[in-house]
């Protein structure tokens, strides 16, 4: 995954991943990515929610294990491909935090949705060969 420079996202599925990243706020929403990779990139031209079973939500994810593998059960019957993962920081920064860093073992991408002061911004890591989370540029078509 570490050729990956590019995010690319339709500006629709944008729109639908903050508007529902928010009314989860303050909780985390988490969940997959959806689309396909091409050289240089990961295109993701869907997303599905898998419901958070942290002890504390308002600062952790955890997929719930039966709605996550409903989730993944779904994707494989609609053919559909998991890119990358999924989660908003309703109060935290858009980088990733330690327990990000250490919680995600760098398969596909990892989108970050930040939510500070009611701003809403999106951001887009893959690790590189050594191991470190890299940003990559994200790239909103319409």
């Amino acid at each position: 995954m570490c050729d990956i420079r590019y995010g690319f996202l339709n500006e629709a599925t944008r729109f639908a991943l903050v508007r529902d990243c928010l009314a989860r706020a303050p909780y985390e929403a988490c969940g997959v990515m959806l689309g396909d990779f091409a050289p240089g990139r990961v295109v993701a031209s869907g997303y599905a929610l898998v419901r958070n079973a942290a002890g504390s939500p308002e600062r952790a994810f955890r997929f719930d294990p039966d709605d996550w593998a409903k989730t993944y059960g779904q994707t494989q019957k609609n053919q559909r491909n998991i890119v990358g993962l999924f989660h908003s920081h309703p109060q935290g920064a858009p980088s990733p935090s330690l327990a990000d860093r250490l919680g995600w073992d760098g398969w596909g991408s990892y989108w970050i949705v930040a939510l500070q002061g009611g701003q809403a911004s999106l951001h887009v890591y893959v690790r590189d060969q050594a191991g470190r989370l890299r940003p990559v540029e994200l790239v909103v078509v319409p």
